[in-house]
């Protein structure tokens, strides 16, 4: 009897140390207890990778799309990456990215969102991993790739049903000077 006196106490205040320092029993739990993520945020998709688990969120109140992942930390999961991506009124927005590297996993998770009737498919990837996915007007599609990388180095490109290149993700082009308003999709002008 003695012995329960003193490791149910311990198993409390073990258990409480662990909560506090953010670890939770579900991957969603841990999600949802990332400090940057908004109190309003609606779960829209989740990706499972080895040993993490990558969340996209939608906060109307803040007008932004979060993507939050959520590592395995033994038997426990917790939650120290996140991204945000402000909404915009482009014809083609990313609305879900990151690349994040673990003790035990490496991934990138690309999101996007076409309002151009015009764009048929996006292709995005490094060879050997080029993945060509349709998209229809309004509809969202999302890239998951086993690697880490930047998401603009993915070559993101949105074309036509005939092949013809319209948008690319990433910065300016002929341009020295970046920012991080900078990048997103640009219309490819004709030549």
């Amino acid at each position: 009897m003695k012995k329960w006196e003193f490791v149910i106490p311990l198993l409390i205040v073990v258990t409480f140390i662990f909560f506090i320092s953010g670890c939770r029993f579900t991957a969603l739990s841990a999600a949802k207890s990332n400090d940057f993520l908004s109190k309003d945020a609606e779960l829209i998709e989740q990706y499972d990778t080895d040993s993490s688990v990558i969340f996209l969120f939608k906060s109307d109140e803040a007008e932004i799309y979060q993507t939050v992942v959520s590592e395995k930390s033994g038997v426990l999961f917790r939650s120290r990456a996140s991204t945000n991506i402000p909404y915009s009124s482009d014809k083609i927005q990313t609305v879900g990215g990151i690349s994040i590297t673990t003790g035990n996993d490496a991934a990138t998770l690309l999101s996007v969102i076409s309002y151009d009737e015009e764009v048929a498919y996006i292709d995005a990837g490094i060879e050997p991993n080029i993945e060509r996915k349709e998209i229809q007007n309004g509809e969202r599609i999302s890239f998951l790739y086993p690697f880490s990388e930047q998401l603009d180095f993915l070559y993101p490109t949105a074309f036509n049903k005939d092949g013809k290149k319209l948008y690319y993700y990433g910065y300016p082009k002929d341009t020295n000077v970046s920012n991080t308003e900078d990048l997103k999709w640009h219309k490819i002008e004709a030549q």
